[in-house]
């Protein structure tokens, strides 16, 4: 007897780039990791010991942990907009967190691998108590913008997801998610954004990035 062989319904990936802008509803707080304290990580503490004590005002500090585009201004890293949108993300809603990795890429505009960030006023320098290690308590300096923006690029396979998903997903992600330090996610109520509906969403040519037309 023969056995038919199964049909393999397969389907093809459907590569679509959109834009989307978001513009905050909250005070964005900003700290990277310096330089300075990535190279303190790969010491030893007997080299840190050795090290001599540089004297840095709130404001240099502030700005050494701050993330930068290739030319220098300020920018937002890709990976924040994709965890905060997976993040929104749930199986009980028919678009389970594990298609938010697989469908979705936010595309780096240079080699830092940030978006970047628009803003109306130069960003403030705060000083915050943190607690550290077992209850002890340290001063960081941070950047806050406020009235900030970002503009980033997003490849979706539209053969799984669709893009006025996404932008459910994006509203959820801003008002309950956040980016950056002292965000929702992580007990705060800073870094909130939500949809900036007058730029709207756009899709983009996958050759040339020029815009198509408006997508939603």
């Amino acid at each position: 007897m023969e056995i038919e062989a199964a049909q393999v319904k397969i389907k093809p990936i459907k590569k679509r780039k959109f834009q989307i802008t978001i513009k905050g509803v909250s005070p964005l707080v900003m700290h990277a990791w310096s330089e300075k304290a990535k190279a303190m990580v790969r010491m030893t503490p007997q080299e840190r010991k050795k090290l001599p004590k540089v004297e840095r005002t709130p404001e240099q500090t502030a700005h050494e942990c701050a993330y930068r585009m290739d030319d220098g201004s300020f920018g937002l890293p890709i990976d924040a907009f994709k965890k905060a949108i997976t993040e929104a993300a749930h199986v009980d809603d028919g678009v389970p967190k594990k298609l938010i990795r697989q469908a979705l890429f936010i595309v780096a505009p240079d080699k830092s691998n940030n978006v970047p960030l628009s803003y109306v006023d130069e960003p403030v320098v705060t000083e915050d108590k943190v607690t550290v290690g077992r209850g002890q308590t340290d001063l960081r300096y941070r950047l806050y913008f406020h009235d900030w923006q970002a503009t980033y690029t997003c490849e979706i396979d539209t053969s799984k997801l669709n893009i006025q998903d996404v932008v459910t997903l994006v509203d959820r992600a801003g008002f309950g998610v956040g980016i950056g330090d002292w965000r929702p996610q992580r007990d705060g109520d800073k870094g909130r954004f939500a949809l900036d509906t007058e730029a709207g969403i756009k899709e983009l040519d996958p050759a040339t990035d020029e815009v198509i037309k408006e997508a939603v």
